[in-house]
This record gives C-alpha cells, structure tokens and sequence, in this order.
C-alpha cells in the first residue's frame, strides 16, 4: 500500500470535543514470550472491531514501538464512548485473559491514560507527512497564511 505524503504545511481541523486515550504495554521481562506475546496480539483484534464501527465513536489510532514498550494513542469522540467501548465484550475478554495469566506477577505492564480535548484547546502541524495523529482522525487542512502559528491555529476556533 502506497503512502500519500502530502507536500506543505498542513493542520487539523477539530470542530468538536474529543478524547485522546493513550494505551500501552510493557515487556518488563523480555524472556516471557508466552505472557507478553499475547498482550501485544489482543489489541489487534480490538482495533478492527472499532475501524469496523465508527459508530462507537472511535475514530483513529496511531502505534508507536519502543524499547520494550508499545503504545497506541487513539482519538475518541467523547469519554462515554470510549468508557462503552472498555465494558464491552471484546476488551472485558482480553482484560480478564490479561488478569488471570498476567495479574500482578510483574512479567508485563499495561497502562493508559485518557484526556478529554475541548474545542480549540488543541494544535497540530504537518509538514510533508502522510495523514497521521489528529490530522488523520479529523480532517487535515493546509495552513493559510493566517494560521502560520501555533498560537494562530489554537485562536482560529
């Protein structure tokens, strides 16, 4: 699949409140394969599901890989559903699967945070970037002339 980058300076244009939920694990033993491994593979399954349902109201998810640590930030179109979406089925199945082979035995770390964004109380710039993060669950605009800033873009709501 080819990436379209899109040449210039871009931004997001976000008409409403939403949610960023970041949500992650942690190999804290890197020889437990067996426990980490599936951790790492529930969160496929969840993530189809939810492309599959916009009307859930999840709209995106970006992953990040890091040293032992691998992290998905996703963009929600409010706390409620996101919180519907954690007492639902699939995430109740993998939550208890993480509970009864992992609990608290320190092999893997899970975490997340939530913040709710109100409107115009967030920014973003693209330059010469595939759609990605915000510009990606929302729409990506190119910057005009009146929005060249930061602080420009947070005052254009």
């Amino acid at each position: 699949m080819k990436t379209t980058i899109y040449p210039g300076r871009y931004t997001a244009e976000v008409k409403d409140d939403f949610v960023v939920f970041i949500i992650g694990m942690r190999i804290n033993k890197l020889t437990a394969v067996t426990k980490w491994l599936p951790v790492a593979q529930a969160m496929g399954p969840m993530i189809k599901e939810l492309y599959q349902n916009p009307e859930w109201g999840f709209l995106h998810s970006e992953y990040s890989l890091g040293w032992r640590i691998i992290t998905l930030t996703q963009y929600w179109r409010s706390f409620d559903d996101l919180e519907a979406y954690a007492r639902g089925e699939r995430h109740a199945e993998a939550w208890k699967n993480f509970s009864q082979k992992i609990g608290s035995d320190g092999t893997v770390g899970i975490f997340h945070e939530s913040y709710q964004i109100k409107k115009g109380q967030c920014e973003a710039l693209y330059s010469n970037m595939p759609k990605y993060g915000l510009g990606k669950a929302f729409e990506q605009i190119l910057i005009t002339k009146e929005y060249q800033t930061a602080r420009k873009r947070l005052k254009k709501v």
